[in-house]
């Protein structure tokens, strides 16, 4: 949304359709494949959870928050390349049973946006 670049694939193992159903206290898996319109040096993985509206807190872990160390090439990318960036986002909520709304955000250098996603999920 926002006129930000969209992915040109994101799956998720095991989840055929959202909601997707996640875990407490597991992983959130998922592989995205773009291609980011400029060249870049860094990804950085940021992620926002919401739940009806309301903005949860969310640390992306240090494993994750640096897209290079998780892509199938190697920084830097030339603009047009296409990367396939996979991770996993630790679900730890307060609550199970309602369904939740990640969003994904991968930026380049100086802040530029690669790519963004989100995947609803369902906490079990």
């Amino acid at each position: 949304s926002n006129n930000r670049p969209g992915p040109q694939e994101v799956i998720i193992p095991g989840c055929s359709s959202l909601p997707c159903s996640v875990p407490n206290q597991s992983d959130f898996n998922f592989s995205v494949s773009f291609a980011p319109t400029f060249p870049t040096n860094t990804l950085t993985v940021d992620v926002r959870a919401s739940l009806l509206g309301l903005f949860l807190p969310y640390e992306v872990p240090e494993h994750l928050r640096n897209g290079c160390n998780n892509i199938n090439q190697s920084c830097p990318i030339a603009a047009g390349q296409t990367v396939t960036l996979t991770g996993n986002a630790p679900v730890e909520a307060p609550l199970t049973g309602v369904t939740v709304t990640m969003e994904f955000e991968i930026t380049g250098d100086g802040g530029q946006v690669a790519v963004c996603f989100a995947a609803t999920v369902t906490l079990l």
